[in-house]
């Protein structure tokens, strides 16, 4: 700019190349336009047979980093495989446990589809080999009973006579002088305790209490083990866990076929069981709902942004033919992305799916431009490929200029460390180039063999919005402190704007995998996403267990490392004698004879006599003495049929817990092949290592919760991995590369902008619509309440590329005119169509089911609305006040097109002006351009 503040005329280094490659591609347009045809269906072809799909969340991240590390491990030692999670919802048990069985079966005959379906952990292996799980302590005592009880199951019944059992404890009470013989007597007087409990029971109260010792009440529970079905919420939540066949498909949406297989049965299932509910979750599902539904909206969003930027361009341009080429370049060009894509990084992935709507969104804008600046030069320039040739050297340099400054907004996201981000930046940097190349050779092919025989046919006039303008522009000052006081206002919001990191407020609303979620969360404060722990030992896992559950956050935890009980070196020889003695039991006690009832009371009262000065003496004395005085009172009758009930109660008693004892005594220690096939493979890996999954108390969901869960977890284990933690981890790292990568752009920005203005000045001018379009975006959501999130951070790169790009198209027209600044009105409306067919083109996504590609279609179009009004208002008020001085000069197409055209003016209606007799005003030669005061 010169002293005096007019801006120079400094043509672009670009106008020339562009020039001379346009009037090229006019010579031969047909060939041009069958390349790209060509290349567009080879593109496909290549696509189609090579371009592969990864849906895993896996894939988004970066190998090398170092909790990648930790679950490519996880993933190399027990499979990538997530439980898919069948809920049955009933009244109780006895509603939730039918269904479940009948779920299972028909699951287990589906092995093409499912495989590892668990119900219900089967325990009968485990429960034969029950006293392996009992200290060696207790064994002994067990021993001890089988060995005092193996004459009589030998065949000497009459041992349980009562009278033979009282004067036997007799004699050990009488016993006195050694050690032993102390010991023994105190054994008898606790049995003649439990003796004399059992018989005052049956005599004054009717009722049999069992006398035997020696029973610990771990046996009872170990042989009353039955099979465990996967109940919570006191039995009416049931579960089914299974694992899907992996599908042999390249397919985008994995284990569609083999989940909407599960969904017919689960219906049919639950058809049968009206009185409950079936429903699906686990992770494999809420992916797969996600993908279908994104998939789905970003189909409806892409045919629905084609139709409205068409639509636009029709409104904008007056005309229906040069926006369909100009739709029609931007698809040849997606067709050539895909083979870019197919050669470049080979796949997509659940981030970078996205880029179809990015190009409808952005790739666009560049033929809308030189569509724009081509029709005002057809109003005075007869011939199409002079105005084509004059588009490209006037508005070329600013569409490439935006085009390179947005794919380097892009590309510089390969520089972060997040894969999915990375592969995205790559993709829609290349398509943004590619749909460049396309604007700049196939469009203005089109152009040519569309328009070079309408010579006399009047071409559509674009929207002219420069009337509106204006008034504006008369008072810079006055816009200039508007917008400061309202950018100041908006700012304020920015203390309001947070970050959601909660993956389930991103996926449709009622998505029934999702409401399962909440309600396992919210009612069984449980969740199917759970962290994994690795110990190489039995020992380390039972210590990390305890660990675990010491901690707040630790909801629970589950290993089978427990069932395999340790100290079979110790415990073994026991086992082997009980299991030897009780190899051969009866079924049936034999008869056995009843003392007269006068014998048994002498018999009680010698034990009464015995028992005295004992620490149990005065109950059990009490208890012989009611017993002595019911045998008096009863008739004998009555008695010897009380005396046979107990006696053969006692006997049947003894038998039924001898057969018990034999029946978890088997001597071969427990095994991993003793439990279900479907629960090892959860819980031990490849090679033997043992896992640990940890659940967390409350909302795992929530970002303070997840990331207290996951700090606690590694303080007891710095390896842990899991699904938990590679979400946190993601989320922050997405987060943090989205950041890098807009700071990466704006700096790579800055220097393209430099070298295309070789002036700092107007660089920093070019900057304006997307400094303050940012703030005052950012400010915009704090105020509305509207969340950023792992969909929407994508934001920043793409208002980037609009912002600059506006901005770009602003200075470079502000160079090219004389005076006091004027937008042109091919400018103005090149800026205002690309800005709303953005908006139209990300705003498509606001009617979509998922909510996360709600949320980028909702703040993307905040943020290109103030970035359109910066372009508009803003900067053109700046550059109108930093002129305010000077004259009206030439400004506008017209001026534009006599300076490029020389002395030959063409009229619109198709007739040429004698170059005496122009109808504009000829441009001046270089000499009286010498003379002209400095721009």
């Amino acid at each position: 700019m010169s002293a005096e503040g007019m801006p120079q005329e400094e043509p672009s280094f670009l106008a020339g190349p562009l020039g001379w490659t346009t009037r090229l591609i006019t010579r031969n347009p047909l060939p041009v336009l069958a390349c790209g045809v060509a290349l567009a269906v080879l593109a496909l072809a290549l696509s189609a047979n090579r371009l592969g799909f990864r849906t895993s969340r896996l894939d988004l991240l970066n190998p090398d980093c170092g909790y990648n590390r930790l679950w490519i491990e996880y993933i190399n030692e027990f499979g990538d495989e997530d439980d898919v999670v069948v809920v049955v919802e009933g009244a109780d048990r006895d509603h939730v446990v039918p269904v479940l069985e009948e779920l299972s079966a028909a699951l287990t005959r589906q092995n093409h589809f499912f495989h590892a379906v668990l119900h219900e952990v089967d325990l009968s292996k485990i429960r034969a080999k029950g006293l392996h799980y009992l200290p060696p302590e207790q064994l002994l005592q067990i021993e001890r009973l089988v060995a005092q009880t193996e004459p009589i199951v030998a065949g000497d019944w009459a041992r349980l006579n009562l009278g033979n059992m009282a004067n036997d404890l007799c004699r050990q009470l009488e016993a006195t002088g050694t050690p032993q013989s102390a010991a023994a007597r105190s054994a008898a007087e606790a049995e003649l305790g439990r003796l004399s409990e059992s018989l005052h029971g049956a005599f004054r109260e009717d009722r049999y209490r069992s006398p035997w010792p020696g029973m610990p009440c771990s046996v009872a529970t170990i042989s009353e083990l039955s099979d465990e079905y996967l109940l919570t919420n006191e039995g009416r939540l049931g579960f089914v866990l299974l694992r899907l066949v992996k599908d042999d498909k390249d397919s985008f949406i994995q284990g569609s076929e083999a989940l909407d297989a599960l969904r017919r049965l689960v219906d049919r299932v639950a058809a049968y069981h009206p009185e409950t509910a079936v429903g699906l979750t686990g992770l494999p599902v809420l992916e797969n709902d996600e993908m279908r539904s994104s998939q789905t909206s970003m189909l409806e969003a892409s045919l629905l942004s084609l139709l409205g930027v068409a639509c636009l361009f029709i409104a904008g341009f007056g005309g229906i033919r040069h926006p369909v080429m100009t739709v029609l370049a931007l698809l040849i060009a997606m067709a050539w992305s895909f083979g870019f894509i197919t050669l470049a990084v080979g796949h997509l992935n659940i981030l970078s799916m996205a880029f179809g709507v990015i190009l409808i969104g952005l790739g666009v804008d560049f033929g809308v431009h030189y569509v724009a600046r081509y029709l005002q030069l057809r109003s005075h320039i007869h011939r199409s490929d002079e105005a084509l040739v004059q588009a490209a050297r006037s508005v070329g340099p600013g569409v490439c200029t935006g085009a390179i400054t947005t794919a380097v907004a892009f590309l510089t996201a390969a520089l972060t460390k997040f894969t999915g981000v990375a592969e995205l930046g790559i993709i829609a940097g290349g398509g943004i180039v590619l749909c460049l190349v396309a604007a700049m050779t196939i469009l203005p092919a089109m152009i040519q063999l569309s328009d070079q025989r309408r010579v006399r046919q009047p071409l559509p006039a674009p929207l002219d919005i420069d009337a509106a303008l204006r008034p504006l522009l008369g008072r810079p000052g006055w816009v200039l402190g508007g917008a400061l006081a309202g950018t100041v206002a908006l700012s304020l919001g920015i203390q309001h704007l947070w970050y959601d990191h909660n993956l389930l407020n991103l996926q449709p609303e009622g998505l029934e995998s999702v409401e399962l979620e909440r309600k396992l969360l919210s009612e069984a404060d449980q969740s199917v996403w759970f962290a994994l722990s690795i110990a190489e030992s039995r020992d380390e896992l039972l210590k990390r267990k305890e660990r675990f559950l010491g901690l707040d956050s630790i909801e629970r935890v589950e290993e089978i490392a427990s069932l395999l009980p340790a100290d079979q070196a110790e415990k073994a020889p026991i086992i082997e004698r009980i299991y030897r003695r009780l190899s051969v039991l009866p079924e049936r006690a034999p008869d056995i004879p009843v003392d007269p009832p006068a014998d048994l009371g002498r018999v009680l009262a010698r034990a009464q006599a015995t028992v005295a000065g004992g620490p149990q003496s005065p109950r059990i004395e009490r208890n012989l003495e009611q017993i002595r005085h019911a045998l008096r009172q009863t008739p004998v009758g009555e008695c010897y049929r009380r005396l046979s009930d107990y006696q053969q109660r006692l006997a049947g008693d003894l038998l039924s817990r001898l057969h018990t004892l034999r029946a978890i005594a088997n001597p071969e220690p427990p095994q991993l092949t003793d439990l279900p096939e479907g629960l090892v493979t959860r819980f031990v890996g490849q090679d033997g290592r043992y896992l640990l999954k940890i659940y967390a108390k409350g909302d795992i969901w929530d970002m303070a919760a997840m990331e207290r869960f996951v700090h606690d977890v590694r303080r007891v284990d710095p390896r842990a991995t899991g699904n938990p933690l590679q979400t946190y981890e993601a989320s922050r790292q997405m987060k943090q590369s989205y950041e890098q990568a807009a700071w990466y752009a704006l700096a790579a920005t800055l220097v393209a902008l430099y070298i295309d203005f070789r002036s700092l000045r107007y660089t920093l001018l070019a900057m304006v619509p997307l400094g303050l379009g940012m703030l005052q975006m950012f400010g915009t959501l704090g105020w509305l309440n509207i969340p950023l999130n792992p969909a929407n951070m994508i934001v920043l790169p793409l208002i980037l590329g609009i912002g600059i790009d506006d901005g770009v198209h602003v200075v470079h027209d502000f160079r090219r005119q004389r005076g006091r600044y004027r937008m042109s009105p091919s400018t103005a409306s090149a800026v205002l169509i690309t800005s709303l067919t953005t908006m139209v083109g990300f705003g498509s996504l606001m009617v979509a089911s998922h909510r996360g590609l709600q949320s980028l279609g909702r703040v993307l179009t905040i943020g290109v609305s103030w970035c359109l009004i910066t372009s508009l208002v803003v900067l053109p008020a700046i550059l109108s006040w930093m002129t305010r001085h000077l004259e009206e000069g030439d400004a506008g197409e017209d001026a534009f097109a006599q300076r490029e055209t020389g002395s030959r003016i063409y009229r619109r209606d198709g007739g040429a002006n004698p170059p005496c007799q122009p109808q504009w005003p000829p441009l001046k030669d270089s000499s009286s351009q010498a003379k002209s005061p400095s721009r």
